[in-house]
């Protein structure tokens, strides 16, 4: 792998975090370009589709207002990534707070343009887990 997609794939993670505090709608739209239509994403010990995922994110988003905060480390080596920020969650029934510390294992693919770099697949762990129920 070049040096050239380990920075598509860093500038990939920097323009998501970007796009992420805007909502669901804008976070659909962003995932639409991030991941492979066949990727899977693995939250909680759970291998998700990449549908079974925003489904995941639609009830999680229905029950919270989550906001990422900064990128804290930001590794990329051939087509992995790792990843480790911050998400602010508050409770939209209880307005209760909470901070997740979190890291992702990212597996990429170099689709050629107009698509460019792409998750296949994630691994996402928290030191808090967040459950819409």
């Amino acid at each position: 792998m070049s040096s050239s997609f380990e920075d598509a794939i860093k500038a990939r993670i920097r323009n998501g975090f970007g796009q992420w505090n805007q909502g669901y709608e804008a976070w659909l739209k962003w995932c639409d370009t991030l991941y492979e239509p066949d990727a899977y994403y693995n939250v909680y010990g759970n291998r998700l589709t990449l549908q079974q995922y925003k489904d995941m994110m639609g009830q999680l988003f229905s029950v919270y207002d989550i906001e990422l905060g900064k990128l804290d480390n930001l590794m990329a080596e051939g087509d992995w990534a790792a990843i480790r920020y911050s998400v602010y969650v508050t409770n939209k029934k209880t307005g209760e707070k909470s901070v997740l510390n979190t890291m992702e294992f990212v597996h990429f693919k170099d689709d050629p343009e107009p698509i460019g770099t792409r998750v296949i697949e994630g691994w996402a762990i928290s030191d808090t887990t967040l459950s819409a129920h």
